[in-house]
């Protein structure tokens, strides 16, 4: 059967969209434990990506390998990672959290920073861990900016497959990002968006203390996410605008074109991820787009049928090892 055929319904009281949010990213779940292995992968401009790996004992060549990536201001260490990589290793899976380029531990190791269409970066990982495994299945599992960064780089795989690439899933994914950027505008979703654009100014100014040498920032001149992709995420990524960067980086015109079998999970109440694009999408039939009526930003807290409240992460987990 298939695992999205048993419907997301929110523990009692806990179907509102912001406390389905709040608990997604706060309440704690399956405890994961420290990583084993660190990995810091470098890139020909002199940047690194690390990788902080776990492998289960009973782990062996052949079995399934995953690469998790976190969302807008997140690390190896998210909450929604760190849970993801806990049921994963329960199930003999070999697990790589990244910390995409700049963010978390590595924020010292790299002049420039994650965006949300940096799939070159994730092939790059992707190509090392088939190295490493060559004979394991590689999962691609992305979390809201992740999320997309890992549809970008599926659909690009029509024309540049990636070796080893088994399946992709994208949870709450902002496929198209001027339309995400307009609702996170909107006076009732103001907290997320001031949220966001404090750590990431707060990711900027700490990226400069590192190197003191990039172009000075005034953390006062940033007072709204499309404004700071404008000025400081676009320009310094080669986009020139946050038009452009949110055009050339939403997946939303790879995924019709994704080779492998891709599970992307949304929900329809999502505060700040529009569900519009998700609606429009034309998908082949190895591509499954789920809208869940309820589940905020990466919440879906509600019975998993297992015994466990994390219904989006059971169901991701049980969906990418399907026979």
């Amino acid at each position: 059967m298939d695992s999205l055929s048993s419907r997301f319904r929110p523990l009692p009281l806990l179907g509102n969209p912001h406390v389905q949010t709040v608990l997604g990213a706060y309440l704690p779940g399956r405890v994961c434990p420290p990583p084993q292995r660190r990995h810091a992968l470098l890139f020909a401009d002199g940047d690194a990506l690390l990788l902080h790996e776990n492998q289960p004992l009973s782990w062996r060549p052949g079995r399934p390998v995953a690469l998790l990536l976190h969302g807008l201001t997140g690390s190896h260490q998210s909450a929604h990672i760190r849970r993801l990589a806990a049921l994963l290793l329960s199930q003999r899976v070999r697990v790589f959290r990244a910390d995409l380029r700049g963010a978390g531990a590595g924020i010292s190791l790299a002049r420039q920073s994650y965006h949300a269409g940096r799939s070159e970066d994730i092939r790059a990982a992707l190509n090392w861990l088939h190295s490493e495994c060559p004979t394991s299945p590689l999962l691609l599992v992305g979390v809201s900016l992740g999320g997309n960064t890992a549809l970008k780089l599926a659909g690009e795989a029509a024309d540049d497959p990636v070796p080893g690439l088994s399946r992709v899933a994208a949870i709450n994914p902002p496929i198209d990002l001027d339309a995400c950027c307009r609702l996170i505008e909107q006076p009732a979703n103001r907290v997320y968006e001031q949220r966001f654009l404090r750590r990431l100014v707060q990711e900027a100014s700490e990226r400069q203390m590192h190197f003191p040498d990039l172009p000075p920032i005034d953390p006062q001149q940033f007072t709204t996410l499309r404004g700071f992709d404008d000025q400081y995420t676009a320009p310094r990524n080669g986009f020139g605008d946050a038009a452009t960067y949110y055009r050339e980086a939403s997946s939303f015109r790879y995924i019709p074109r994704i080779p492998v079998p891709t599970l992307i999970l949304t929900a329809r109440d999502d505060p700040f991820i529009a569900v519009e694009p998700f609606e429009a999408l034309r998908v082949p039939e190895h591509v499954r787009v789920h809208i869940a009526p309820w589940g905020g930003h990466v919440g879906f807290v509600g019975w998993d049928g297992v015994g466990g409240i994390r219904w989006g992460e059971r169901r991701v987990v049980e969906w990418l090892l399907r026979e």
